[in-house]
């Protein structure tokens, strides 16, 4: 044994000394500064009872003696300077000397150890580095790079880890056919640089963790595999690390008494159809393996219905099991003895199983339910009748482990597939020890996403299951160990961010420490998500780039280039009413959603260059109810440029349709008054048996030089097949075109004349009917004045008609026929003022409608002043 271990630790040296060999040149054995503590001073060993003065800073830097007589007629005196580098000498764990600087980052886990994590970033960090650190090396084709950041963004993969602002560690190392990733962060708490150099840093007995891998290769070619895992943990440093786990432990906060009462909560997974919710036969408590039919819950609430007790909507079951008083009443001995408690449920229909007891709360000491099992489809028959058992505990962690594969153009075809495990634990509470029994739950995620192209031919296809219970979020604790299970802001980290406008902040309000990103003086989440509506990544809605309370498609002048949003086209492949690239949700950017299984194929040639023909199904359900989509989709695309003609665009999307699954989603709408707001929509379900046409026509004009014609038709038609149901239809129609007229060198005249027909009728009987002509004329006069002074002038003529009858009781939204009148004039002047780029703007705009009834007048005085740092 001994000889294999000299063996072992002769190979690692050897190891180790060739690749320190491969980078850099090893010493001589002198290190003049490696801590030796003290040494013998010989001119000190004199048996004299007078104070010994030691000669050090002062007598060596100015040559002072103080136990000498001081005097500074001919020898000035000479002031105190620091001579000495700025900073400490820093060394490692070997005594080696480093450098005389800062430490800037010091994350060190000791343990067992109270307070034993310590995480500080010096002043340095921020202040100088910007908080982000970053050492690298490379030779060849070996790259190692350290990434130290408060906001990284990084990416394992879609279904495990992807964050566009992680505060915490990356190291990555990438040879030509390898690659390897390690990430980490003390999640509770990653810390934000100290104010000054004597600050210590956060010091905790109590933390979560996250720590996570990947590792890919390239195989052949084409084929590029990879393997990854992930967890996100509690952690305590006063155990030794035998006793810590990757699927964590329970804090002081959660470990802190004994568990006294177990209350468990039934209902109707599908509440929704208010009926086939859960059907309860019994249950059974099994404490220490040992069954105890004399402990019985009480029960509230259900209904009786033939013997058993059911919950079908909105009603509940609940079961109290009063462990402390149980053991009490039937002398059974103390509760503070308990390792494990495990219940059984006879279960049937599509039920719901929550937990909750007297150490799960929140902050004010409220019991927080947590699920623990769902029925799988929406049974109503009684048919799936089980027995349903699990342990009772606390969330400790969970973790995620999984393989890809990429296949790259292989004769034309690609591939991307993810498998991945996710595994929560859960440990049952004891503050009488130290280890303690653990659960765990499983749950599946997994998909198959791929392309062929065989010209003119192609062909799609994906397979994606996403279990319910798949999750990528994790409690985490405050440094007491406390958590509040009904608070995710504060107590939870997200392995996977909502981020759908693809920015540097997530779209969901978590703890700012770990979303740090900050633009703009803002901090954290984003506040303003509107996915595709920001083409020019100013992160600013490209429906009101001015910012102002109203929006660019209403605003005079402004509305002439800018269209409303209803007006383009795009796919609605889950079928709420809104275009997919457009919609915001609150769930975590998997490339599927969860819950959902299903499978979508589609093929096509293209006819001729920029003509594609496309034929589709996709069909997917629900894991947890029963509830489908069935589409058969074609689509026809059309997008050419002609140079004498301009550039035609045609599209053509019919789809057949039965869908009855809930997309609801989050839309950035700008009401009156308002720079804009997010707001929940719920999925309207118009598409439960309907065919779909949708029909876009757009042409550019380009054939004569600075002539601008466009004229945009998109018709939409919902014909249901559901009795009852109203057919839906939009038909709208956009002509527009301008020409600038250059009159004089200084004096440019531009005029504008925009049409815009609407036609609105909804399904709903209860959303107003549209049917209205806007024809607005603009002209524009341009004047310099100077170089770089501007005079502009500007009328706007609006005539608007409502093209259907006046109701007697207007209804919200209505809007009456009338003559708009804009008048503005503007004074601009441009220069240079102190190293920007100054423009001032003063002016005047006024605004008339004349309606039957009356008019409305309004006016606007605006000095605007505005520094640029463009050239």
């Amino acid at each position: 044994m001994g000889r294999r271990f000299l063996t072992l630790v002769l190979g690692v040296s050897i190891l180790l000394g060739w690749v320190v060999s491969s980078v850099a040149e090893v010493g001589p054995p002198f290190y003049p500064l490696t801590p030796s503590g003290l040494h013998m001073v010989v001119d000190a060993l004199v048996p004299q009872v007078r104070k010994w003065y030691l000669p050090q800073e002062l007598y060596f830097q100015y040559g002072w003696k103080g136990w000498e007589y001081s005097n500074y007629a001919k020898d000035n005196y000479v002031r105190y300077t620091d001579v000495a580098l700025e900073g400490s000498r820093w060394y490692d764990i070997y005594g080696n000397y480093i450098t005389r600087g800062w430490e800037v980052y010091n994350w060190t886990e000791e343990q067992p150890a109270r307070y034993g994590s310590r995480l500080r970033k010096s002043p340095q960090f921020s202040n100088w580095f910007d908080n982000v650190l970053v050492s690298r090396a490379s030779k060849g084709q070996f790259y190692t790079a350290v990434t130290v950041g408060d906001v990284i963004r990084t990416t394992l993969t879609p279904l495990t880890f992807s964050k566009p602002s992680f505060n915490g560690l990356q190291w990555d190392f990438l040879t030509d056919k390898y690659g390897f990733t390690l990430v980490a962060s003390r999640t509770s708490w990653p810390a934000q640089a100290v104010g000054t150099e004597l600050a210590a840093g956060t010091n905790v007995t109590n933390s979560s963790r996250f720590l996570g891998f990947r590792g890919v290769a390239q195989v052949g070619d084409f084929l590029k595999v990879g393997a990854n895992y992930v967890t996100a943990h509690n952690w305590r440093n006063d155990y030794d690390l035998s006793e810590s786990s990757l699927k964590g432990v329970l804090t002081e906060g959660q470990n802190r008494d004994y568990i006294e009462k177990v209350v468990i909560r039934l209902s109707d997974d599908s509440p929704e159809d208010g009926r086939g919710g859960t059907v309860f036969y019994g249950s059974r408590i099994i404490i220490d393996g040992v069954e105890h039919p004399e402990i019985t819950p009480s029960i509230d609430g259900g209904r009786l219905v033939e013997g058993v007790l059911r919950a079908d909507g909105p009603e509940t079951i609940t079961l109290t099991y009063d462990i402390r008083r149980a053991y009490e009443t039937l002398n059974l001995g103390s509760h503070k003895n308990l390792r494990k408690i495990e219940f059984i449920l006879i279960l049937a229909n599509d039920y719901k199983v929550e937990v909750t007891s007297n150490l799960q709360t929140d902050v004010a000491g409220k019991p927080v339910f947590l699920t623990v099992a769902r029925a799988r489809g929406n049974v109503k028959d009684g048919s799936n009748q089980k027995f349903v058992r699990f342990m009772y505990g606390l969330p400790t962690g969970m973790d995620i482990y999984g393989v890809t594969v990429e296949v790259e153009d292989l004769m034309g075809l690609d591939l991307s597939a993810e498998y991945q495990i996710n595994r929560k634990f859960r440990r049952f509470p004891n503050a009488s020890y130290i280890e303690h029994r653990l659960d765990t739950d499983e749950a599946r995620a997994f998909y198959v996403a791929a392309s062929q192209k065989v010209y003119p031919w192609f062909f799609y296809g994906e397979f994606f299951n996403i279990d319910p219970e798949y999750s990528t979020s994790a409690f985490i604790s405050d440094e007491r160990g406390m958590i509040d299970y009904s608070n995710p802001v504060e107590y939870s980290f997200e392995l996977v961010d909502d981020n759908d406008d693809q920015d540097r902040f997530p779209d969901w309000n978590r703890r700012n420490i770990n979303q740090r990103a900050i633009l703009a003086g803002m901090e954290g989440w984003d506040r303003a998500v509107f996915p595709g509506y920001d083409e020019n990544n100013d992160m600013i809605s490209d429906f009101n780039q001015n910012q102002n309370l109203v929006p660019d498609y209403e605003e005079p002048f402004l509305k002439y280039a800018t269209d409303p949003p209803a007006f383009l086209f795009g796919l609605d492949m889950n079928n709420n009413g809104t275009i997919d690239r457009f919609e915001n949700d609150n769930l975590p950017d998997y490339p599927y959603k969860r819950d959902h299984r299903g499978y979508n194929l589609y093929g096509g040639l293209e006819v001729l260059p920029g003509v594609k023909l496309t034929l589709g199904y996709l069909n997917e359900w629900l894991l947890s109810s029963d509830k489908k989509s069935r589409s058969t989709y074609g689509l026809f695309i059309l997008n050419q440029d002609h140079p004498r003609i301009g550039r035609i665009q045609v599209m053509y999307h019919p789809r057949k349709v039965k869908d009855n699954i809930p997309d609801d989603f989050i839309q950035w709408v700008q009401p009156p008054g308002s720079r804009g707001t997010m707001r929940e929509v719920s999925d309207p379900l118009i598409c439960q048996d309907t065919f779909i046409h949708t029909a876009y026509f757009q042409y550019d004009y380009l054939g004569l030089r600075d002539l601008n014609f466009t004229t945009k038709l998109k018709y939409e038609v919902y014909r249901q097949k559901v009795s009852g149901m109203r057919n839906q239809e939009f038909f709208g129609l956009i002509n527009k075109a301008d020409y600038p007229l250059r009159i004089t060198k200084r004096f440019v005249l531009w005029p504008k004349w925009k049409s815009m027909y609407q036609r609105v009728f909804p399904t709903d009987p209860a959303q107003l009917e549209t049917k209205e002509l806007s024809e607005i004329g603009f002209l524009v006069g341009k004047y310099s004045i100077l170089e770089k002074t501007w005079l502009e002038l500007g009328v706007e003529y609006t005539i608007f008609n409502n093209l259907l009858r006046e109701p007697t009781v207007l209804p919200p939204g209505f809007k009456r026929d009338y003559k708009g009148l804009v008048l503005a004039f503007q004074f601009s002047n441009t220069s240079d003022y102190l190293g920007y780029r100054f423009t001032s703007n003063l002016g005047f705009r006024w605004e008339r409608k004349s309606y039957e009834y009356g008019k409305e007048i309004g006016s606007t005085f605006f000095v605007r002043m505005f520094a640029g740092a463009e050239r």
